[in-house]
């Protein structure tokens, strides 16, 4: 045992080569590799790059302590597999330069106005050039297109190419409206920047260069896409409205959104009516998805440029639908985002919440309340320049100016708020001086809400406004009288939609927005209410002007349609239960409230519930019989007739 113990020491301390002693034969062989001359193969023998690699591995095998024993078969099969290893590296090698180069490529230069794809043109050329044929091809090319448009984007050239030479005029514009339909579904939510000199002369890896190539093939093809929509709307507005409307929807915060922008709010302001309300219930649409207020300002924007040119004589003038999208700006956005927002964030530093920022598919509460503020800003320069060159503009037209003022008129400054105040009377006894009832009860209505809010401790002359209130009451009758299914205006656009079951679903926002914007009996309920709320109106009124404003009101309920006329008849009787001093007016003979000047006259509103309790209308019939007694009594409650 201790002998075989020794043996193993020593064998363990002995070296390699002492272990595998060097014949004669070896060391000859081991000189004549060292010192071979080289092949025209590259090798240094002719036997070829197999047994070369045969003999490395037997050699390896021998220098790593082995015996040697691999033999010629299994190193020429392991020289297979090596080599077979190398080509597929090489391989790859080739394509991943050829995909970096094609990808690059591909970034360089823009759309080249009238060049086609080769697989464009192969398809265009496989194709039956007849209408039938035409068509077919572009359902296709939709189709493929819809599926997978990281491969086939180059088949969009087949749209702009039958949209120039198609055989008949509706394949032209079948190819325009399908390239539309197409690219409105494919148009990212941000905008493409292109890469600069530095970055494309950069190493970047195949995944960023081929999602390059996508992003710049399809801003190409927008860059087509958008001037030859352009033109087509100047030859046929009527038929590419539509199409201007879905891409205001849809790339609202893609490239080249300005002149996007600019174009519809061109068409909105179309002395065409159809292509006026299509484009601008696009703009409508957009403006109200805008959740950044980015696109909502280039409408504000464009829409002050009109409004300019108007009041300089230039163009066409301003038309209404334009204000009507100043409505549905979402303003209230950056209270919603406070309101959200991480109270964690409060101690972060600066690099912190610019990178959260960057990250974050909404903007912060700090920057939209910026854009808020410029939004308004613009609006109500919109705003009193109609209002200040009203000769100019019609009456829809300042009546939707009204509207936008009594809806953000108190987030203005005290001295904007005095000088809009000043604007709104002369404007309301201009209208009620020309017989205006609209203007004239929207200027009133956008006077009573500012004076209702947090102005109403402002000192300023609002006397005005119980006397022309009144006034503007009596001008209201004919537009009380056919205020329901008699209007051929009515129903207003967008308000009732066919559901797929062929029913039909109202939209109780749209309604309200078209009650507020055009009908006048919902304004004459909306000035009453504000006028008893606004300590300016009727809310610290005298017995003599609350006397003048109920005998008013009898009279347009007894006078107007049976469904306004119940409801003005409701505001009355609450009223008039509220001041027992006016109970006077119940009766035949009347009171005297001081009305007639020098020579005074009876105010009663007894005559006008006369006819009221012989009307057709059995609600109204009951009414006119019991709501003098029911208003007199100390228990009678109104909700009870």
């Amino acid at each position: 045992k201790r002998a075989r113990l020794k043996a193993e020491q020593r064998e363990a301390q002995e070296l390699n080569a002492e272990k595998r002693p060097r014949t004669q034969g070896k060391w000859l062989e081991e000189e004549r590799k060292k010192t071979r001359l080289p092949t025209a193969s590259g090798g240094r023998t002719g036997r070829g790059r197999e047994a070369e690699v045969a003999d490395e591995a037997v050699s390896k095998s021998a220098e790593l302590g082995g015996d040697g024993t691999v033999g010629r078969k299994k190193a020429k099969r392991l020289a297979v597999l090596e080599k077979k290893k190398a080509q597929k590296a090489s391989k790859k090698a080739v394509a991943d330069r050829k995909a970096h180069a094609e990808a690059a490529q591909a970034l360089r230069g823009k759309a080249v106005k009238g060049q086609l794809s080769n697989a464009a043109s192969d398809l265009l050329q496989r194709c039956r050039r007849d209408a039938v044929g035409e068509q077919r091809l572009l359902a296709m090319v939709a189709e493929r297109l819809a599926s997978d448009p990281e491969k086939e984007l180059d088949f969009f050239d087949i749209f702009f190419e039958l949209h120039a030479n198609g055989c008949d005029a509706r394949t032209k514009q079948l190819a325009l409206l399908s390239a539309v339909a197409v690219f409105k579904d494919l148009v990212p939510g941000y905008r493409i920047r292109e890469p600069t000199e530095q970055e494309k002369s950069g190493p970047r890896s195949k995944g960023v260069l081929q999602m390059e190539r996508s992003e710049m093939a399809l801003l190409q093809a927008y860059r087509r896409l958008l001037p030859v929509l352009e033109a087509a709307m100047k030859r046929q507005p009527g038929v590419f409205a539509a199409a201007l409307a879905a891409l205001v929807k849809a790339a609202a915060d893609f490239n080249y959104r300005q002149r996007l922008i600019q174009t519809a709010v061109k068409y909105a302001n179309s002395a065409a009516e159809g292509v006026r309300r299509t484009v601008s219930e696009g703009l409508q649409d957009m403006v109200e998805a805008d959740r950044r207020l980015e696109a909502s300002k280039e409408v504000v924007l464009a829409i002050g440029h009109v409004a300019q040119a108007a009041a300089a004589g230039r163009g066409a003038g301003l038309k209404t639908d334009l204000l009507l999208v100043l409505l549905r700006l979402q303003i209230g956005r950056a209270e919603d985002a406070s309101l959200h927002e991480d109270g964690g964030l409060a101690d972060a530093d600066d690099e912190v919440r610019r990178g959260l920022a960057e990250a974050s598919i909404n903007q912060g509460a700090e920057h939209l309340r910026k854009a808020e503020a410029e939004l308004l800003y613009e609006v109500f320069v919109v705003y009193l320049r109609t209002l200040r060159q009203r000769h100019v503009h019609g009456r829809e037209l300042i009546a939707a100016a009204l509207v936008g003022l009594a809806r953000w008129g108190q987030q203005v400054n005290l001295e904007l708020l005095l000088e809009i105040l000043g604007e709104l009377r002369h404007t309301v006894l201009e209208a009620i001086t020309q017989a205006d009832e609209l203007v004239a009860l929207q200027g009133l209505n956008c006077a009573l809400v500012l004076l209702s809010g947090p102005s109403q401790a402002l000192l300023t002359d609002a006397t005005w406004l119980a006397d022309a209130f009144t006034r503007a009451l009596a001008l209201a009758l004919p537009s009380l009288h056919s205020a329901h299914s008699e209007s051929t205006e009515w129903p207003p656009p967008r308000c009732y939609a066919l559901v797929e079951d062929r029913s039909v679903q109202a939209s109780s926002r749209e309604v309200a927005a078209a009650m507020e914007a055009h009908s006048l009996p919902a304004l004459v309920l909306r000035c009453l209410d504000n006028a008893m709320r606004c300590p300016h109106g009727f809310g610290r009124a005298s017995d003599s002007a609350l006397a003048g404003l109920l005998e008013n009101l009898f009279l347009l309920a007894a006078s107007a349609d049976p469904y306004v006329g119940f409801a003005l008849l409701r505001e009355a009787a609450t009223l008039l239960k509220k001041h027992y001093r006016l109970h006077t007016l119940l009766d035949t003979e009347g009171g005297l409230f001081g009305l007639g000047g020098v020579t005074d006259r009876a105010v009663s509103v007894a005559w006008q519930l006369q006819p009221l309790a012989f009307s057709v209308v059995p609600v109204l019939a009951k009414v006119g019989r019991s709501l003098a007694a029911t208003i007199k009594g100390r228990r009678a409650l109104l909700s009870e007739i």
